[in-house]
């Protein structure tokens, strides 16, 4: 019988932290990843380096979360960037003192330091991903946290309308595995799986936004995707450091260059933003399509430090010279917005939490670089001791109001509902218009006619999944992707937003109704749940069915686009250009 405290989903930095965290509490925890441990974004292996930022001193507090309160264009939750920057230095001293050495900069006033979309010099502190492997891994052994490494998050039972226990696929023994748990951490990442082309972690598929709703979570923010320049030749799905563009020459679709003073602009932040005056290569790179836009860098050895470090790990690592003539695209890569969370890591759910990229709130229309690894630092480790507290009784010292309780800011999105992906609901946003979405009914709860059934139990959780799977997933994923790519990168407006949406919703038709159904609640005190499963004849959870591999492809196709909707709702209703969001329709 598989049962823990405290089960994390994801174990990226964020998923990592709070497994750690828990554990030092005194809980037991499990950290289940749909790839192996430490396989998240956050070990992602096309990014060039991984850095944090943090406040100078205490006197840098202040500017540093007004900073980000401009910079995210009124859409960060103010309490949270506070507690958030606050934080940061006790998340750094705890990193090091796990043994995780950080880099720092040989010349930490280079103005390359000032990081993007910021106007000052931070602490910059760089992290090296083997020695957060030896850090993260010595932590894990001393804290006794057991691994379920290949095994993806597929539902979460409710029991009182509590998070009680969760349902994966094991993708190595191809079966269902059921766990219950006092309290879950989710800190499965963004939604840059959604797209064709993504500068992501493979195991962050964009299911655990959907799964958070359905056990009556909120989505904040979800319009604000980070693109990013990536290469796509000679190598593919590799990041390209914004700061070489001072050094580049460049060249649009019709083969003119990209005129000087546009590259220099471009270099002064990573990720697109329609706020600064680089947008214009942005816009030329996606006019090149899938090919890309034609590329070439002079980093010498007079280029700044920060420049060499990208262009030696280029070669080192990806085999690629930083002059040699290369192609770039626009790629998705980290995601703004996300599950609602408090200061304490929960989703206004009991005994549910999150962490990291799959959270929105922090982050706003743009953020500073350096925050999400900053954010994964602070909140996964909150969101591990209040998870921790959460599953062994001690309720009150949690979090507060929890996120539904906290409004929202006035004028911005925020996707309140989503009925299961079947429709649409923009919940409480600015000028919200539907208007040419096909939606149906919630079928959540509907059976297919015909088909066996799959049980699966541990302790007091049971789940039934009905052997009927669409046969076409991974046709149906790709047709999602080609969808969000091609309306809902860069330029967007509501004629295509909508066909989105329309093509989204036709895909739901095709995959058909509800495959599965998970049972809140099996067994009890006068009636416990073996007596229960024998009379009933429920299998134990590692009991195969015939075609589990299917069967969990269509649960994830379902989940990914009840995200995928639910992010077209919100870009829909955010009709002006902000920050990351640009509408091509809209004057600005």
């Amino acid at each position: 019988m598989e049962s823990t405290d405290v089960l994390v989903i994801g174990s990226g930095i964020a998923g990592l932290c709070a497994a750690i965290e828990a554990a030092r509490t005194g809980a037991t925890v499990a950290v289940a990843s749909a790839g192996k441990t430490m396989s998240g974004s956050s070990f992602f292996p096309g990014t060039w380096g991984l850095g944090l930022i943090g406040p100078r001193d205490a006197a840098d507090i202040d500017d540093m979360v007004e900073t980000i309160l401009h910079v995210g264009r009124g859409a960060a939750n103010a309490v949270l960037v506070d507690s958030f920057v606050r934080g940061i230095p006790e998340a750094i001293a705890a990193l090091e003192a796990m043994g995780v050495s950080l880099k720092r900069p040989a010349n930490p006033d280079e103005p390359q330091y000032i990081p993007c979309f910021d106007h000052s010099l931070r602490m910059w502190r760089g992290l090296e991903r083997a020695s957060m492997e030896r850090g993260f891994g010595r932590a894990l052994c001393e804290g006794g946290v057991v691994r379920f490494d290949g095994c993806e998050l597929l539902d979460i039972a409710m029991d009182g309308g509590c998070a009680h226990g969760a349902l994966f696929f094991d993708r190595s023994a191809k079966r269902f595995r059921a766990v219950s748990c006092g309290a879950i951490v989710l800190a499965g990442g963004g939604v840059a799986g959604l797209y064709k082309r993504s500068l992501s972690a493979s195991g962050n598929s964009a299911t655990v936004q959907a799964i958070a709703v359905r056990c009556g979570a909120r989505l904040v923010n979800l319009e604000f995707m980070q693109i990013m320049p990536g290469l796509v030749a000679p190598r593919r799905n590799i990041v390209f450091n914004e700061k070489a563009f001072r050094f580049a020459r460049a060249w649009d679709a019709s083969g003119e260059p990209i005129a000087r003073d546009v590259l220099e602009a471009r270099s002064e932040h990573g990720p697109f933003s329609c706020e600064r005056a680089g947008a214009p290569l942005d816009f030329a790179m996606e006019a090149c399509g899938d090919e890309g836009m034609e590329i070439a860098c002079d980093v010498g050895d007079g280029s700044p430090e920060f420049v060499r470090t990208f262009s030696g790990w280029l070669e080192r690592e990806c085999g690629v010279s930083a002059s040699a003539p290369a192609r770039i695209a626009p790629y998705a890569h980290a995601s703004n917005g996300g599950i609602a969370i408090d200061e304490h890591g929960s989703c206004g759910v009991p005994g549910l939490f999150a962490a990291g990229e799959c959270t929105g709130g922090m982050h706003g229309a743009d953020r500073i670089g350096g925050l999400a690894s900053a954010n994964a630092l602070v909140f996964g480790r909150r969101a591990g001791v209040a998870a921790a507290k959460f599953a062994r009784g001690f309720v009150s010292e949690c979090a507060g109001g929890g996120a539904n309780a906290r409004s929202e800011t006035p004028g911005f999105a925020s996707v309140g509902t989503l009925a299961s992906g079947c429709g649409l609901d923009v919940g409480c946003c600015r000028d919200s218009d539907a208007e040419g979405i096909a939606t149906k009914s919630d079928s959540r709860n509907g059976r297919c006619a015909g088909g066996s059934r799959f049980r699966s139990r541990c302790g007091s959780v049971s789940f039934e999944i009905e052997e009927r799977a669409y046969p076409a997933s991974g046709a149906a994923l790709r047709e999602l992707r080609e969808t969000m790519s091609t309306h809902c990168m860069i330029s967007r407006d509501a004629d295509g937003l909508k066909a989105a949406a329309n093509a989204i919703s036709a895909l739901q038709e095709r995959v058909g109704e509800a495959a599965y159904a998970p049972v809140a609640s099996f067994g009890s005190e006068s009636e416990p749940a073996s007596e229960l499963m024998s009379a009933s004849g429920l299998a134990p959870s590692s009991s195969p069915c015939s075609d589990a591999a299917s069967i969990a492809a269509t649960m994830r196709i379902r989940l990914q686009l009840e995200t995928a909707s639910a992010t077209v709702a919100a870009m829909l209703a955010r009709k002006e250009s902000c920050g990351s969001h640009y509408r091509s329709d809209v004057a600005r």
